[in-house]
């Protein structure tokens, strides 16, 4: 029986369908993401964003007109989102809150039969992502996940790092960290991000270590340190989501304008090439024109490589809409499309730097005459197809920049 998995959203629904699909395998279900000849579609969503939601419901819409037959199993930040004109999706058949996850196994595993020829699974890629953290304690002003995840709660270490060992004797080149707050990592139990990361760095040799995003408040000294570290990426995604600290205040953010440039200077005393992504919301209610200068001059000055780039979103259950409408539309569109623009160019610089010079890969894409690859510092990579093998780390050296990275010869 075949088992097809849409996943929406962030990491951390990846990470955790990558689970479940390799758990399906493992008893006799065929998984892909393909929804061709589904029998059973499973769905993982999202709802930071109005958008979010609108790409879902298109999504499960999609799957019930082209798939009629198909049992669809929605889960995720959609369904726990409180406000019931978002959260309904009728066209699904069955609905599993987020803490209701891990039922979802049980579920087909009772209700379907397995392939008598055996299992498989395509769900994967080349890089392991290991969910090691769940739920926020944060309340930022626009952000409904505090709600849709619950309290913030770790998994216990030990088990994650035999988990991880396990992805590496599999065959895995880059172990990515996953979390909805990965900074809070241990924190309940008295514990910190720091110290696990360095033994997790120890156990996993010789594979690489990525930390998907972490807050600019969370970092302690310990974890700058780690930057520098051997086989850790040179690459962290540093939410920003504004250069004003009006702005941030008013988003109920930790940390303001200096404090994070201040960390990216520490970072660079430790990684001097440090590639360092981040998100950041325009249009937020009273966002003036200075207040967006203040973010395009942060952006610029922090010497950011990559940015996603939101429009802001109302959500009910939120505190934003308190404070007062958004930005109009056509002016939200605008600066939108103007950090777009500085970012790219900002992408293009950085990635420059790297022509002709060695890089680390992981091969994570084949294509008909070439294969994709992902540098330790994000930067996407293109080479003849030469019989590389997907999730296995290489050097390569680019010759020159294409539209959305760099090429080898």
């Amino acid at each position: 029986m075949n088992v097809s998995i849409q996943t929406l959203g962030c990491k951390v629904n990846f990470a955790e369908m990558t689970e479940l699909g390799d758990r399906l395998a493992r008893i006799g279900f065929s998984v892909s993401e393909s929804a061709d000849n589904a029998d059973i579609c499973v769905i993982n969503s999202c709802t930071v964003t109005a958008q979010a939601d609108r790409k879902l419901r298109t999504l499960v819409h999609g799957l019930r007109r082209r798939h009629p037959q198909a049992h669809l199993i929605l889960t995720g930040c959609h369904v726990d989102n409180p406000h019931p004109r978002v959260s309904a999706v009728p066209s699904a058949d069955v609905a599993f809150p987020n803490a209701r996850k891990s039922e979802i196994f049980d579920y087909v595993s009772a209700n379907f039969a397995p392939a008598a020829a055996g299992g498989s699974t395509t769900f994967a890629r080349s890089r392991f992502f290991l969910k090691v953290q769940d739920g926020c304690d944060h309340r930022c002003t626009y952000c409904i996940v505090w709600r849709t995840r619950g309290r913030s709660r770790s998994d216990e270490e030990t088990s994650l790092i035999e988990r991880a060992r396990q992805a590496v004797s599999d065959g895995y080149g880059e172990i990515v960290l996953s979390g909805v707050d990965l900074g809070a990592f241990g924190r309940e139990r008295g514990a910190s991000l720091a110290p696990f990361v360095r033994r997790l760095l120890e156990a996993i040799a010789p594979a690489r270590l990525r930390l998907s995003s972490i807050n600019a408040n969370d970092f302690t000294p310990e974890l700058v340190e780690l930057a520098g570290a051997p086989r850790f990426c040179r690459h962290l995604h540093v939410p920003l989501q504004s250069g004003s600290d009006r702005v941030l205040k008013r988003m109920g953010r930790l940390y303001r304008r200096r404090d994070y440039l201040d960390l990216m200077s520490a970072l660079r005393r430790q990684s001097l090439e440090i590639a360092v992504t981040a998100d950041v919301i325009v249009g937020f209610p009273g966002e003036t024109d200075a207040d967006f200068v203040d973010t395009e001059n942060v952006v610029a000055e922090a010497g950011l490589s990559g940015l996603h780039v939101f429009r802001y979103s109302p959500r009910a259950g939120t505190a934003a809409p308190r404070l007062g409408l958004p930005v109009d539309d056509p002016i939200s569109r605008e600066r939108s499309r103007r950090l777009q623009i500085q970012a790219e160019a900002q992408r293009r610089a950085y990635e420059a730097r790297f022509v002709e010079r060695d890089l680390e890969v992981i091969w994570d894409r084949r294509f008909p005459n070439r294969i994709r690859g992902l540098s330790d510092n994000y930067i996407t990579v293109y080479a003849p197809a030469r019989g590389q093998t997907l999730g296995a780390l290489a050097t390569i050296r680019p010759l020159a920049s294409c539209n959305d990275g760099l090429l080898c010869g």
